[in-house]
This record gives structure tokens, C-alpha cells and sequence, in this order.
């Protein structure tokens, strides 16, 4: 039986002459429109969109308001919502349901990208050109045969760290020599600024007395720097840097060899109290320590005479408590035929307050024995 080209549809046969020939001008004019049967099984056509549809990536549709010249090319899979995508230009995403779609152009300039290509089973055929980016990606990456060369990149270790053969020499090396004359005779392309050397005899350097000592070379200035050495290390101080240096330290001067405390002068503060012969009272206006207690004799007595010098405070003595206190913690004894005596380094009982009483007290009254005490006030 006779078919129509395209859909296959069998022809009215020619044995029935009365309807034969209206009957195949329509079937003929229907094939005419029709897409042809082949054509659909190979999938060259495309597929129209569908709602709630589970696409894969790379899947390509069509909808009814996509553009004559492209066509939505699925990146990322999912399931399709309700609503058909709608695109306005090449490269347009639109989010359909889980799914993504990218609006395309049919045989257009858009460049494939090599992300698109992963998972296919055809061999890429494309060439490094057609792939955005891809040889300067290439070009950017090191090889292995540069790890560790002149030009590459420097290795690790097992324990993560760049070996000592692949670091610069002003990072790495101490260079042990026996002597300064050794220091000095290196020249040339072996002396670079931070170049450290260890001299075990450096006792040419001025600075060092004896053993070994260590430098640092500065390009800069041309020197070598001492950092060490075997015996102690050269510090040289300034006061202005200093830091945290204590008011009362900023305030002092000098001048003319004297030193002075915001202009004025320091000196200690040294009384002397007289007493002429014994039991004489005065009340000391100062905070201060008995230093030193110097007897003078008129006329030299024949037998020793004992004395006290004693204090006592001036709550004490206000309140007649008559408590009081041997100044150095014990009665002095004034020698047989003396002119003068010093009673020095008295360090018991020593202090004394403003406002205590102080007193010279001897068995007599004799006005022919002075008595000095010296009082250094804090």
C-alpha cells in the first residue's frame, strides 16, 4: 500500500477512483506540515519544557515564549517548578523549580566553558582555545621538575619547613673563623649585608680583652657589628632612652659639680646639738637619727665619768611618763684624764621624731663638759 513521504500514511488505493483523489490532496497537504517521524526519533528536534519534570544537567528545552534563536540549557538538576522559565537575552538564568536554566543561542559565538564538559562520555574534542581561561591557568602552574631549583619554588621537609640548603645565605650562616685578620679578609660576592661570622680568637678588637667574640656585618655603613662575646657585651646607655625614669629622677641636675633638685641645691641635713654640763632638756623639731655623739672635757677629770644622752617621745613627755631611751641602747663612759671623745656608729635606738625631747644627763652639773651630738635629719 502507497504511504505519504513524510508521516508514512497509507494512500486510498487507486482502485477506488470516486474518493481517491480529494482523499490524498488532504493527507498530502497535512504531510507537507507535519515534522517528519525520522526527524523525531533521532532527538534532533528540541524537547518542548515541562512542569514538575526531573532534568539533568545539560538537558536543552524550549518553551513557548523562548526566543526563535536560542533555546535553555539546564546547569544545575533538579525537578521543574509550574511556571515555563522566560528569557530575554543570551545568558539569562532563570531558577525554574530546584533546577537552573541558561538561555543559549543556536549556533551563536557563546564559548563552551570546560566545567560544562565534566561527566560526558564523548572524547572532548575541543581545543585549549575554546576553553575560556584555560592556557593562562596552565601557564600559572609550577611542575614538579621546578620544585627545588634555581628559578622555581623551594620544597618542605617531612616536617613542613624549607630546608637549610634552599635558604639564602644571610638567613642561614654563621661562618666560624679563627681571627679578626680572617673577619676582615672577606671581600667580594662573600660579603653581604647581615653576613654573621663567629671569631674564636677576637681579641685584636680593641673592645674585647680575650676569647671569642660575634659580629654582623652592615653593608649599609660599611662596618662589622659586635653582637657578643665571650667575656661580656659593650653597652653603651642613654639617658634620654631610658624609659618609665621616675619623676623625682627628671628633676635633678647639676651644676658646677654640685647636685641640684629642680634648681636648688641637695646636701644632707646635719644638726648639732649642744648640751653643757648635765640634765639639759630641748625638744627637736625634726625627724632625724643620732649619728654621732662628741664629749669635750674643760679640764680632764681624774676618774671616768658615765653619761647618758636619751630621748623620749613627745607624747611620753607631755604626759610625764618620764620614759626614756638610751640613744645607741647603753650608758657611755667618758675616759679618766680625756680632753675629747668621739662616740660614733651608734646604730640602737637611734631615731628620733619631731616634737621628742632630747637630753644629755650626767651624775653632776659640771658646766666644764660639753656635749655635741650630730643628728642627721631624713
Amino acid at each position: 500500500m502507497a504511504t505519504t513521504k513524510n508521516l508514512n500514511i497509507p494512500l486510498v488505493p487507486s482502485d477506488q477512483p470516486l474518493i481517491r483523489q480529494r482523499f490524498n490532496e488532504a493527507l498530502q497537504a497535512v504531510d507537507a506540515n507535519a515534522l517528519p517521524k525520522a526527524h523525531a526519533d533521532t532527538k534532533a528536534h528540541f524537547d518542548m519544557w515541562q512542569p514538575t519534570k526531573e532534568y539533568k544537567k545539560q538537558d536543552v528545552v524550549r518553551t513557548s515564549t523562548c526566543p526563535s534563536w536560542g533555546f535553555f540549557m539546564c546547569t544545575i538538576p533538579g525537578k521543574a517548578g509550574t511556571t515555563e522559565p522566560v528569557g530575554y537575552g543570551e545568558g539569562d538564568i532563570v531558577v525554574d523549580g530546584t533546577c537552573t536554566w541558561v538561555l543559549k543561542l543556536f549556533g551563536g559565538a557563546t564559548v563552551i566553558k570546560h566545567s560544562d564538559l565534566a561527566g560526558r562520555n564523548a572524547v572532548d574534542q575541543h581545543t585549549i582555545a575554546a576553553i575560556t581561561d584555560l592556557q593562562s591557568v596552565l601557564d600559572s602552574k609550577e611542575t614538579p621538575q621546578n620544585k627545588g631549583k634555581a628559578g622555581g619554588y623551594p620544597e618542605l621537609n617531612s616536617s613542613g619547613y624549607i630546608p637549610m640548603s634552599q635558604l639564602p645565605p644571610n638567613v642561614k650562616e654563621m661562618r666560624v673563623l679563627n681571627t679578626i685578620v680572617d673577619r676582615d679578609a672577606i671581600t667580594g660576592g662573600l660579603l653581604y649585608d647581615g653576613l654573621q661570622v663567629h671569631v674564636l680568637n677576637a681579641t685584636a678588637d680593641p673592645t674585647v680583652k680575650s676569647g671569642w667574640a660575634e659580629y654582623m656585618y652592615d653593608a649599609a655603613n660599611s662596618v662589622w657589628i659586635k653582637r657578643a662575646e665571650k667575656e661580656s657585651m659593650d653597652i653603651v646607655l642613654n639617658w634620654m632612652n631610658l624609659q618609665d625614669i621616675p619623676a623625682v629622677l627628671t628633676a635633678l641636675s647639676d651644676k658646677n659639680g654640685t647636685l641640684q633638685y629642680k634648681g636648688n641645691p641637695v646636701y644632707e641635713d646635719i644638726r648639732n646639738v649642744v648640751f653643757v654640763g648635765g640634765d639639759n632638756e630641748l625638744m627637736y623639731p625634726w625627724n632625724g637619727s643620732i649619728q654621732n655623739i662628741a664629749v669635750v672635757c674643760s679640764e680632764p677629770q681624774a676618774t671616768a665619768l658615765q653619761f647618758n644622752i636619751e630621748v623620749q617621745a613627745k607624747a611620753d613627755y607631755a604626759a610625764k611618763a618620764d620614759k626614756w631611751t638610751l640613744a645607741g641602747g647603753s650608758i657611755l663612759t667618758f675616759p679618766a684624764n680625756t680632753a675629747y671623745q668621739e662616740f660614733a656608729g651608734l646604730t640602737q635606738n637611734n631615731s628620733i621624731k619631731a616634737g621628742d625631747v632630747i637630753r644629755a644627763s650626767t651624775a653632776g652639773d659640771d658646766t666644764g663638759i660639753v656635749f655635741h651630738v650630730t643628728i642627721k635629719n631624713n
